[in-house]
């Protein structure tokens, strides 16, 4: 049988990190990193340098389709639920060095979590 999966990319989208936003719209911001190492995908969390995230207090939720490595990339992340809308995110969709320590750090900022994967 072929996986379908493994012969074409999916990139996921905002519908695969997001479940549930009061004003999906609201919800989105562009912030631009100095630098980014690597490309990077709808679902990564990222540091403030633009890397994966490890720890720290600040993370962002990228929910752009892709966006190429490379310096003074703009990418669209969740803004803070504190500045905004109330968003609920699929845990199990989230890509970061240590998803654990991200999720409590999205937690601090306000972010909802929900567990199970669409993709």
């Amino acid at each position: 049988m072929i996986n379908l999966s493994q012969l074409f990319d999916h990139n996921k989208g905002f519908t695969d990190v997001v479940s549930y936003a009061t004003d999906p719209f609201a919800c989105v911001m562009n912030m631009q990193f100095d630098t980014l190492a690597a490309d990077v995908h709808a679902g990564d969390v990222l540091g403030a340098d633009g890397s994966l995230y490890t720890s720290g207090d600040d993370a962002y939720i990228v929910v752009a389709d892709y966006v190429p490595a490379g310096s003074a990339r703009c990418v669209n992340v969740l803004r803070s639920p504190a500045m905004g809308s109330w968003v609920q995110v699929k845990q199990g969709n989230l890509n970061a060095g240590d998803v654990d320590a991200a999720v409590v750090a999205l937690v601090k900022q306000g972010f909802r979590f929900q567990e199970f994967r669409t993709s």
